[in-house]
């Protein structure tokens, strides 16, 4: 067993590693170590595209950037969580003393190969603990075996380092960018908290949205959204979404920089969720969200999307419906097929007020073609 095994083994971390594209060797050398299973709660390999799709909940455009490896550090994180519990469930739980910190390690690499290359040959590396976020790249060069040996290296060097188990060794070829959260992004991670203020703000007028990034579409929603119910708005930003991974502390820092209005910043991933926490409150968003809240697929059933529907009416939320480009056609509030309840707490801004097609996607896919 070699020192850094040793060291990690008998450190008082537990963890689960995702690695994709590359990641052999460190992954041989860490598993294969006495007393990792003690250390290493889970190890997976979503080489296929299916696989990275089902476990980050959505399919990447590009498997090997930084997004996503702190995508699967986050879900890896996530993952560790759930066993430890598991655990502690099946014996005497833990003190929280006793109770081991927990760590998600993510990695995406993407090695010499015979099939054309899109990129250089490069890794990505993350780490998510409770407090940090920790992110690096490291440029990989000759032949397979040297990089995969270079992929090692600094897989050790990225965990530990953000574990503190070592320092950051001078004139490294990795550079970590990490960000620390304040308490209440940690009560929000980890599930203890569900909403946090980020300026005062009744939560009577919310627009949701992921926010990647803050456009000028969204602030002129909110003026209108403002304007129509003689109301001060605020944008909410969940860290959780159904069909995105959770943001990580890089994430959180970055998104709400983008404000300069106030910001609600939550773990309410659905609408009833949004609607439980924020009573009376009435929602600023497009309709192709307004289709998805009205999608029986997200709930299940349709029985059971009336049963939440009725819920979230009963909670007094209302919807003030923008219409988005949609394909080839611009969709309004009267192109929405809606039960008729949903429609009935609707209130529509028309075409002829507001109407401007941009979207995040847009804007992120035109950003990565420029860095190309």
């Amino acid at each position: 067993m070699s020192g850094r095994t040793r060291q990690l083994h008998g450190s008082p971390w537990q963890g689960v590693l995702h690695l994709t594209g590359g990641g052999a060797g460190f992954l041989a050398e860490a598993l294969g170590a006495p007393g990792a299973s003690q250390t290493l709660l889970e190890a997976r390999i979503p080489y296929a595209k299916q696989a990275l799709a089902e476990l980050l909940r959505t399919a990447p455009r590009q498997a090997c950037n930084a997004e996503v490896a702190r995508a699967l550090a986050m879900a890896a994180f996530q993952r560790a969580a759930v066993l430890q519990q598991a655990a502690a469930l099946q014996q005497a739980a833990p003190t929280p003393q006793e109770a081991p910190q927990l760590f998600g390690f993510g990695g995406t690499a993407s090695l010499a190969t015979n099939r054309i290359k899109r990129g250089p040959c490069r890794a990505h590396l993350a780490v998510q603990t409770r407090t940090h976020t920790f992110c690096g790249e490291i440029a990989l060069h000759g032949d397979r075996a040297n990089q995969e040996q270079a992929l090692t290296e600094a897989a050790w060097e990225a965990l530990q380092n953000a574990l503190g188990l070592t320092r950051p060794a001078p004139g490294s070829r990795l550079a970590l960018q990490s960000a620390q959260a304040p308490q209440d992004w940690q009560d929000l991670v980890t599930g203890r908290q569900r909403r946090i203020q980020t300026a005062p703000h009744d939560g009577l007028l919310l627009l949701p949205g992921a926010f990647n990034p803050l456009h000028d579409g969204h602030r002129r929603m909110m003026a209108h959204a403002e304007a129509k119910l003689g109301r001060a708005g605020a944008f909410e930003l969940s860290i959780e979404n159904p069909d995105k991974p959770m943001l990580d502390y890089l994430a959180i820092r970055d998104r709400l920089a983008q404000f300069r209005h106030p910001a609600w910043l939550t773990r309410l991933p659905r609408f009833l969720e949004k609607a439980r926490h924020f009573p009376g409150a009435t929602f600023a968003l497009g309709t192709d969200t307004l289709m998805r809240i009205a999608d029986p697929s997200y709930y299940g059933s349709a029985q059971e999307r009336d049963r939440q529907l009725a819920e979230m009416l009963g909670l007094g939320a209302r919807f003030l419906v923008f219409g988005r480009q949609i394909g080839d056609a611009f969709q309004g509030l009267g192109d929405c097929a809606l039960p008729r309840p949903l429609r009935d707490a609707c209130i529509e801004i028309p075409q002829a007020q507001f109407r401007l097609d941009i979207s995040s996607t847009e804007l992120r896919e035109e950003n990565a073609e420029a860095s190309r």
